[in-house]
C-alpha cells in the first residue's frame, strides 16, 4: 500500500492588520470623495470615517491627492472584477465588450456620485490606465482573435472605447441623456470596432448579466 501523502491545498492567508487598515482608508476615501466631492473632502474626515487617527493616515498616504487616486483605482478595479465575473460564462468578445461598457454607463445612473468620482480621476491618471485598461484589452484581443473586430491598431481602439465611454458617462451624469443612450453608445462602439450595424445593435440590447456582490470589507 502506498504511503505517499497528497499535497494539501494551499491556504489563503488572512489580510494583515496593515492591509485591513489600508482597505478601511480606501473605503473611507471613496465614501467621502463621492459624498462631498474632491474639493470639499479632507484628510481629517477620511481618517475619522475610517476610524483611525490623523497620524495613522500618513503611514499609508502622503496627501489627499494620493489617496484620491488610490481610492478611485481601487474601486474601479473591484468593479472591473465584478463585471468580469458576471460575464465569465460568455465566450463572445463582442458581447463581453458591450457588457463592460454598459455596466460602467449604468453606474452613472445607479450611483452617480461614485461614477463622478471615478471618472474625475480616471481621465488624468496614468495609473488608472495601467490598472483598468487590461480588462478592456482582454475583451478587445478576444474579439480580434475571434474575427469579431477589425481595428487599425490596438492603441487607437482602446482610445476610442475609453474616450467614448467617458463621454457617455459624463452625458448621463449631467442629465443630457438618459437610459436609452447606453445601448446606443455600446452599439456605436461595436460598429467602430468593425461590426455590422445590425449585429452591433442587437448585441448592445441584450440583457446585462447581473453583477455578483461586491467584495466584503
Amino acid at each position: 500500500m502506498s504511503t505517499r501523502k497528497t499535497a494539501s491545498p494551499e491556504k489563503t492567508l488572512p489580510p494583515s492588520k496593515r492591509d485591513r487598515t489600508r482597505r478601511r482608508l480606501l473605503q473611507a476615501g471613496v465614501k467621502v470623495f463621492a459624498g462631498k466631492g474632491i474639493e470639499a473632502a479632507s484628510i481629517q474626515e477620511i481618517a475619522a470615517t475610517a476610524g483611525v487617527a490623523n497620524g495613522t493616515f500618513y503611514n499609508y498616504f502622503q496627501s489627499k491627492e494620493e489617496i484620491m487616486e488610490a481610492a478611485a483605482i481601487w474601486v474601479g478595479v473591484d468593479y472591473c472584477e465584478q463585471i468580469k465575473a458576471s460575464a465569465a460564462h460568455i465566450p463572445d468578445g463582442a458581447e463581453r465588450m458591450s457588457i463592460g461598457g454598459r455596466h460602467y454607463m449604468t453606474m452613472a445612473l445607479a450611483q452617480p456620485e461614485l461614477a463622478r468620482f471615478m471618472i474625475s480621476v480616471a481621465v488624468f491618471s496614468p495609473i488608472w490606465a495601467e490598472q483598468v485598461e487590461p480588462y478592456i484589452l482582454a475583451d478587445l484581443t478576444l474579439g480580434v482573435k475571434q474575427k469579431r473586430f477589425a481595428i487599425a491598431s490596438t492603441a487607437a481602439a482602446i482610445d476610442m472605447i475609453t474616450g467614448t465611454n467617458f463621454a457617455a458617462i459624463n452625458s448621463l451624469l449631467t442629465g443630457r441623456t438618459g437610459r436609452a443612450h447606453i445601448p446606443a453608445v455600446s452599439a456605436t462602439i461595436l460598429r467602430g470596432l468593425g461590426m455590422a450595424p445590425k449585429e452591433a445593435d442587437e448585441i448592445a440590447r441584450r440583457p446585462l448579466p447581473p453583477l455578483p456582490p461586491a467584495p466584503e470589507a
